[in-house]
């Protein structure tokens, strides 16, 4: 009877959550009719966090997992969306040449993996992790979450610019991805436009593809491989053709591809949630970039300013009076990627909350010339991530997994610990989990997997430092009981 009383409040909250939703996205539209890109922001954030709730999805858990009990579920999962997204992305860049992106590869890519690395198996969760997470009601990753945006914004204000003048400009290979390097770069600080074939080619099948199935075989071989063929050794030396034979089972290629097999399909969930993802943020690409066409706009802060992208009067969706926002950049523009994005818009609502306390956070390149300061309400990028956490709310009610969960000291101090290194490892390396490697390297972007290459190597240290603390802590404790049986 508790049981189905608490089910029927789970629906009854979550169908709250999305009449929130709902509430807010009508007194939206009512403002003004433009305002359907943020609503659309917010309810693709809602899809994105019911996504990965269900799946799991977090790269910190990938990571850790692997590491720490060999079991490499998760890792699979993010490999094998990463390749369908690469498909779709495809073939939407050979549709919206605009939105196709290509990074620059240098060592501060590496590091800012690193450091990114050694944060998320210390906080427990990557930012689209945390973000999740949090939405389950765990407030040791809206811990995580907050000194990551904290610490982000702080040294975007700080030290960035520094960095950046002395590590990045000048030392980098700029505009580079597969397809470029195969069919020809970036002439006259223009990107030529490519064809599907052509961004299937170098981008998908080569950077995001091939890479990842040698991936997947290295993590077979490493840790699959040994467990499953004792495993199907000793099934098999009870058969009958084994008995004949003397006993002895030999294993074929044909074993080999079982095992492989074993290792794809025990990942079902994660792999179906990340290339549900995959087809959630095309169809993201193409509506934003519908309403932009619509309403004449290439960045929503050319809205918040009132500068029509056309040079025209405002039209007539828009709100009405120029300077609607004054936390534009000085280029009218805001944190606006149109596609699927962590850690910036976060780093943006720190700035601004920073900013309105009196402390001026404008005066550097990440806020004052690109990304801006908006009220959260005005942040397109921030409306996703307050999406995705209500969308992970919504799922975890309806599979009653929403629990409350209240930090440790410990975990506390290892939750704001791992946020900072986050946050500035995702300002060093120029993006997150998402933003430095996932969606760059379904792009073609080979510093994707260079940022994939240093968050490894830090998820590995800082899998074997909490080892040895909590084998540390263990001993300790041993050491404090008594042990002593009367007979």
């Amino acid at each position: 009877m508790a049981e189905a009383a608490k089910k029927s409040r789970n629906k009854i909250y979550a169908a709250g959550v999305v009449g929130f939703l709902a509430i807010i996205s009508i007194l939206y539209y009512m403002s003004a009719p433009v305002y359907l890109y943020v609503i659309a922001y917010m309810w693709f954030g809602f899809v994105y966090g019911i996504l990965q709730q269900y799946g799991r999805f977090c790269f910190a858990s990938a990571w850790r997992d692997l590491i720490m009990v060999k079991v490499p579920r998760m890792f699979v999962g993010i490999m094998i969306g990463l390749m369908t997204l690469s498909i779709i992305n495809a073939y939407v860049v050979s549709i919206y040449p605009d939105k196709y992106v290509v990074d620059s590869i240098g060592f501060h890519v590496l590091l800012g993996g690193l450091l990114f690395g050694l944060g998320m198996v210390l906080a427990g969760g990557c930012a689209t992790g945390s973000l999740y997470k949090t939405g389950e009601g765990n407030m040791i990753s809206l811990v995580v979450l907050l000194t990551l945006s904290f610490s982000q914004a702080i040294f975007a204000a700080t030290l960035m610019d520094s960095f950046t003048a002395n590590f990045i400009t000048g030392h980098t290979w700029n505009n580079v991805s597969l397809t470029t390097l195969l069919f020809g770069g970036v002439t006259d600080g223009k990107i030529p436009q490519y064809s599907f074939a052509q961004h299937l080619l170098g981008d998908s099948l080569i950077n995001a593809i091939l890479v990842s199935i040698l991936l997947l075989i290295a993590v077979y071989i490493i840790w699959v491989r040994k467990p499953f063929i004792k495993r199907r050794t000793q099934a098999l030396s009870t058969t009958a053709a084994a008995t004949a034979d003397g006993g002895t089972v030999k294993m074929g290629f044909k074993d080999e591809l079982a095992g492989f097999w074993s290792m794809i399909s025990a990942s079902k969930r994660t792999t179906i949630a990340a290339i549900l993802i995959g087809i959630v943020a095309a169809a993201q690409i193409f509506t934003l970039a519908w309403i932009q066409n619509r309403d004449d706009f290439t960045n929503f802060g050319q809205v918040l300013a009132g500068k029509p992208a056309s040079g025209g009067p405002i039209p007539s969706s828009w709100p009405q009076g120029a300077n609607v926002d004054s936390g534009v950049s000085k280029n009218n523009t805001v944190f606006d990627p149109g596609y699927w994005y962590i850690t910036t818009q976060e780093a943006m609502l720190a700035g601004w909350t920073i900013n309105s306390a009196g402390i001026n956070m404008k005066d550097n390149n990440y806020f004052g010339a690109v990304n801006g300061l908006p009220k959260p309400w005005n942040s397109p990028a921030l409306l996703l991530s307050f999406g995705l956490i209500l969308g992970a709310t919504f799922k975890s009610l309806l599979a009653r997994e929403f629990k409350w969960k209240f930090p440790t000291r410990e975990l506390a101090i290892y939750a704001v610990i791992g946020g900072t290194l986050m946050g500035v490892g995702a300002r060093v390396g120029l993006g997150c989990n998402i933003g430095a490697f996932y969606g760059p390297a379904a792009f073609g972007n080979p510093s994707g997997w260079i940022f994939f290459i240093g968050m490894g190597l830090g998820a590995f240290l800082s899998a074997q430092a909490v080892n040895y603390l909590a084998n540390k802590k263990m001993a300790k404790q041993m050491e404090s009981m008594d042990f002593d049986i009367e007979l």
